[in-house]
């Protein structure tokens, strides 16, 4: 009786995670045909900004909706965490988020040695009055707690914990479909780091280190003239 229980649960999960997924997918559509029926602009690269900015807000209300309503639930123990493990987790992806940045300087001189345009930029500016990037912080973590706390965590569920790598790469996978606004290049980007930090995030257990990675590979590149 406690299997078929167990077994039921598993079953209904499993078609709400689907559920989920195509649902959003269909969202993402509805925003790109309403975004060219309004401008006459296809979506892309250059008001990625705007049909993304959309596409967070739909997806919070819709994250809220599932978590009130159905088995699929936000893991708020990987979200709300003691001091210490937070000061642990702040060192360790702190050292990662450093490394990161030497290399991005790394990536600027280099890429300034050979273009006139890139060495011509500001070696580090915050480009804060560029579209809404003063609230990237709390984009990143929205992020987050959108594809680690919920939408892999719920993932992990449906697929079962012995199954890191589906679930993994599940989930990447959706984060890369959510990115096709962008250029494939940017969207396979968006794949690969969200392969790296959602086994960083199985590891650990929190969102607190994979969104302050998150943030420096999105804020700093601009910042230190690489685009």
């Amino acid at each position: 009786m406690v299997k078929n229980t167990v077994d039921s649960y598993h079953k209904k999960h499993t078609r709400t995670v689907v559920i989920f997924m195509v649902i959003t997918l269909v969202i993402q559509q509805l925003i790109f045909k309403f975004f060219e029926l309004k401008t006459g602009i296809q979506p892309g690269r250059r008001n990625a900004y705007i049909t993304t900015k959309f596409l967070g807000l739909l997806l919070f209300f819709e994250m809220i909706i599932f978590a009130l309503n159905t088995t699929m639930k936000i893991n708020l123990r990987d979200i709300i965490i003691s001091r210490k493990e937070f000061v642990r987790i702040l060192i360790r992806s702190g050292s990662i988020a450093v490394l990161m940045i030497l290399c991005m300087i790394g990536i600027r001189i280099f890429k300034g040695h050979f273009n006139p345009k890139v060495a011509a930029r500001p070696f580090f500016k915050l480009y804060l009055n560029i579209r809404t990037r003063w609230l990237y912080p709390l984009n990143v973590f929205f992020q987050e707690v959108f594809i680690k706390a919920f939408v892999q965590d719920n993932v992990r569920i449906m697929a079962g914990k012995e199954h890191v790598n589906y679930t993994v790469w599940l989930t990447a996978l959706y984060f890369f479909i959510l990115h096709m606004s962008y250029p494939l290049y940017y969207m396979v980007v968006a794949c690969l780091f969200c392969l790296a930090t959602g086994y960083y995030y199985e590891s650990n257990r929190n969102i607190w280190g994979c969104a302050l990675l998150h943030f420096v590979i999105g804020f700093f590149p601009r910042s230190l003239g690489i685009l």
